[in-house]
């Protein structure tokens, strides 16, 4: 008798741990998945709507910290996958002085930036290409030979004719015409511009006019 009462409860210890075991190894099934949140927005030249494309965006601290975006040719970039919270970001391109912001991050925040363009200028003696920034609306243009020469220069931007003019002495008998043009004319958009001079007589400038 004594030995059935010994059997039972063994047998009730070994269920009871096997139970404990059972209930504390298995996996929980309830445990949530961390939720990820987005940045998003648009750097901008101060002062204009014009954007302001292959800018750096970098978040400075808090989860995310290190995490960097370079904006597209709209200005625009996007975080994705980000831990929720607050953190500083700071925006900054080649020539322009950086900008930090503040926020807090959540699900779909948005951040604009602001960041002042450098004075813009290019000038040469004969034919070039080169890019015109986004926020560059308005220009000068001086172009100039020397004395006695004859000479003409085009300026294209974006494949749309901006200037195409005749300088100096020309023709044969010789018409003294000026040698030297000065005007404002709209480059709105920015884009790439060439400039087209025949020979090496004209001495030509493009500034920015804010």
């Amino acid at each position: 008798m004594m030995y059935r009462v010994f059997l039972v409860l063994v047998a009730g210890v070994l269920t009871t741990g096997c139970r404990f075991f059972e209930t504390q190894t298995s996996p929980s099934n309830t445990t949530a998945e961390p939720t990820t949140v987005s940045l998003s927005g648009v750097v901008r030249a101060a002062g204009t709507t014009a954007p302001v494309k292959n800018a750096t965006v970098q978040i400075l601290d808090g989860a995310n910290r290190g995490r960097v975006m370079t904006t597209d040719a709209r200005g625009a970039y996007k975080f994705e996958n980000l831990e929720a919270g607050n953190a500083n970001v700071l925006a900054s391109a080649e020539g322009m002085p950086q900008t930090t912001q503040g926020l807090y991050i959540n699900n779909g925040s948005t951040l604009d930036f602001q960041l002042e363009p450098p004075p813009w200028s290019v000038q040469g003696w004969a034919s070039d290409v080169f890019e015109v920034p986004a926020w560059v609306s308005r220009v000068r243009i001086i172009a100039e030979v020397p004395d006695g020469k004859c000479d003409s220069v085009a300026i294209r931007l974006a494949g749309a004719s901006i200037l195409s003019t005749t300088l100096g002495t020309c023709g044969n008998p010789p018409v003294v015409g000026l040698r030297r043009y000065e005007g404002v004319h709209l480059m709105a958009g920015g884009g790439m511009a060439d400039v087209f001079v025949p020979s090496l007589s004209v001495n030509w400038r493009i500034e920015w006019l804010r």
